[in-house]
């Protein structure tokens, strides 16, 4: 077995090619992690306005949320302010109409007191039999009511 000398290296040979392989190795990573950071960049600066357009658009439906909540506020106010209107409204004209109708009813019975007084002082004969007929009537009443009561009872 020979050795062929002309393919054989010398330790110091293969010591210099493995030098030289691990600084290209290097180089290599190096140029990777150049590339690395330029695509990096590149992403960043691609990503950058979307996320920005994120922001604002973020910024925008919070403004236009809040916007909404107002009017809300403001239409439920509203709402409120309208249905106490109404309600004093139904109220006073409650307190009129009532108003109104004890003023009728009071000035109806000055109307029979009138009557009545006019008309004693026309038929005072008349008037005092007709006032001790009706209190008889109304004894009779009174005392039957009280017989049934009591029957009722026993």
């Amino acid at each position: 077995m020979a050795i062929e000398t002309d393919d054989v290296k010398t330790p110091s040979q293969i010591a210099e090619e493995a030098r030289q392989a691990g600084r290209d190795a290097v180089q290599a990573v190096q140029g990777h992690v150049h590339e690395a950071n330029q695509i990096g960049r590149d992403a960043v600066q691609a990503i950058r306005p979307n996320v920005e357009d994120a922001r604002q658009t973020a910024r925008e439906a919070v403004d236009t949320a809040k916007g909404v909540a107002s009017d809300a506020q403001d239409i439920a106010s509203d709402a409120a302010r309208t249905g106490r209107a109404y309600a004093r409204d139904a109220a006073n004209k409650a307190v009129d109409k009532a108003s109104s109708k004890f003023n009728d009813f009071r000035q109806q019975v000055g109307q029979a007191r009138d009557n009545c007084a006019q008309y004693i002082a026309d038929e005072p004969v008349k008037a005092a039999l007709i006032s001790a007929a009706g209190g008889a009537a109304l004894t009779v009443l009174l005392l039957s009511m009280l017989r049934a009561g009591r029957s009722y009872y026993d």
